[in-house]
């Protein structure tokens, strides 16, 4: 797992790469080599790298995961599998270790675009969650009855039931903003995986307002905060509440 599309291409195709590595080895070593790669990257470079690996005589899938830290800690990730099914045979008992759902999701890149869809759901809803617990306090209501009420209604969501940005409001649980947002899925990379949205949108027509505004507003955070870069994407909430009711939270 790397950290986006240029680290990737680095690791697999430049010079000295893995792809120029297997072609160093005899054919038989080449064939019964798996490449598996789980960074969320665009769409069309993963595809270019898994032709160049298969070209070479190996096998990939493209597996990005979705569970975030506490799947990873507690072996319940999710992995999102995409490459030729002999791939994904091959790869399903390693990543059995590591995580509980291993979704195979198509040919090459289709592991990405779940991935992609999935993480444009969860960039929308955390802002949207963040803004409604901002006013309900605003209105006068405790945080922790708020995050029960939707936790327990057609609100319900992972970006508040699990990830929820107010300290407080989830008694018994200890999501990141109880550590000051530190240790969760880092601002800057929700803001890639929403560009990554963005741009699959433009490139296939299809439409994308929320998520338009919802990179803006991850940028904007980054832009006004530096700090939160490499802190949990729930400091949106942060953000929200000093830019827009720094007199009342």
């Amino acid at each position: 797992m790397l950290p986006s599309s240029p680290h990737v291409r680095n690791v697999y195709v430049e010079e000295d790469g893995i792809v120029s590595a297997l072609r160093s080895l005899p054919p038989e070593a080449a064939r019964s080599t798996l490449c598996i790669d789980s960074t969320t990257l665009d769409v069309e470079v993963a595809r270019t790298v898994a032709s160049e690996v298969e070209r070479a005589g190996a096998a990939i899938v493209d597996a990005p995961v979705s569970g975030g830290v506490a799947g990873a800690k507690a072996g319940t990730l999710s992995f999102l599998v995409g490459g030729q099914e002999r791939a994904y045979k091959l790869a399903q008992p390693y990543l059995l270790h590591m995580g509980k759902n291993i979704i195979y999701c198509g040919e090459s890149g289709a592991g990405l675009v779940a991935k992609i869809c999935n993480n444009l759901i969860l960039g929308v809803q955390q802002i949207v969650v963040a803004e409604a617990m901002l006013l309900g306090q605003k209105l006068g209501l405790d945080p922790e009855v708020l995050a029960s009420v939707i936790n327990n209604s057609t609100g319900a969501c992972w970006a508040s039931s699990v990830n929820n940005p107010v300290p407080s409001a989830l008694p018994g649980k200890s999501p990141p903003c109880e550590r000051d947002y530190e240790g969760g899925f880092a601002t800057r990379l929700m803001l890639k995986d929403m560009g990554l949205a963005t741009d699959l949108a433009e490139s296939t027509g299809a439409p994308l307002p929320l998520g338009q505004v919802a990179e803006r507003v991850y940028a904007d955070v980054i832009s006004e905060d530096p700090e939160v870069s490499n802190k949990d994407f729930s400091s949106v909430y942060r953000y929200l509440r000093v830019s827009a009711y720094p007199k009342h939270l």
